[in-house]
């Protein structure tokens, strides 16, 4: 058995670029790269490649996908530990791509950079996140992907910000990355607010911008949920700073979890912390 782990990353803000290269395509934007992540087990079976998520079998097909472009012809047992909840905009499709991706490439003799390419074209054509995996390969705590695709064909930043604490929070019903990136005039307005985000953060990168994009972002390309929206004002009136995260029915703030709830309620929330540590991309046992 193999066993890999792999941090989850937000995106805050993106625009997206397409190509008919998956390894050029995906996004531009800023995130942040999560301590919380996806720890994954593999074994190669001789029947057929089966995918449990926190013990419940599941379709999976990013990380199917991801182990047969690693290791084709050859099948695993995946289970996969989440520390956050899928479909809310923490990348935990991709952090699971790239564990599993790192065990299949291992039992393969694959390299590294052969796993993330395998886990960055599951994530594109499995229609996942289009930056997530940019974002994991980059070692700082805030990647800024200046540039898109996989590096070294993308290019991410460090824009020296940090988050000694960090709290998501889930305040409604998942969201469909593939079904709002499927919608021509939401992908319009994500790509011109998205080039407009990027160009203002690229003045002058710090928290306290990466919020305030982050806010206008959301709101002008239109898919902020009332749920965030609301959120977001009550934590402001607070004086707490928030965003959502993308795209999720979800926000991420810079303030503790105790402080969130006290503010919101019983939602899900969740406190960690950014990472730049290169030893957290993979654990293997």
């Amino acid at each position: 058995m193999t066993s890999a782990y792999c941090p989850a990353h937000i995106t805050c803000f993106f625009r997206p670029v397409h190509s008919s290269d998956v390894l050029s395509k995906g996004s531009e934007g800023a995130g942040i790269r999560l301590k919380a992540g996806t720890l994954v087990h593999a074994e190669e079976t001789h029947g057929r490649t089966r995918v449990f998520i926190d013990g419940v079998e599941s379709e999976a097909k990013i990380t199917k996908l991801a182990l047969g472009y690693a290791a084709p012809g050859r099948n695993f047992e995946i289970h996969a530990v989440n520390d956050l909840p899928t479909g809310q905009g923490f990348g935990m499709s991709a952090a699971g791509a790239v564990a599993a991706a790192l065990c299949a490439a291992e039992s393969e003799g694959g390299t590294r950079e052969e796993a993330f390419r395998a886990a960055h074209a599951a994530d594109i054509v499995g229609g996942g996140g289009l930056g997530d995996v940019s974002g994991i390969l980059c070692e700082h705590h805030q990647p800024t992907r200046i540039k898109a695709g996989l590096p070294p064909i993308g290019r991410a930043v460090d824009s020296g910000a940090e988050f000694p604490v960090l709290t998501v929070a889930v305040l409604g019903s998942k969201m469909s990355t593939a079904e709002v990136l499927g919608n021509k005039d939401i992908c319009s307005a994500l790509e011109a607010e998205g080039a407009a985000a990027l160009a203002e953060y690229k003045r002058g990168m710090s928290v306290d911008s990466l919020f305030r994009t982050s806010n206008a972002f959301s709101k002008a390309s239109g898919v902020e949920t009332a749920e965030a929206s609301e959120a977001i004002r009550r934590l402001n009136a607070a004086g707490i700073r928030a965003a959502m995260c993308m795209l999720g029915n979800s926000i991420f703030t810079d303030a503790p979890m105790d402080a969130v709830k006290d503010v919101l309620g019983e939602v899900f929330a969740r406190e960690t912390s950014s990472t730049a540590d290169p030893a957290a991309i993979i654990r293997k046992a």
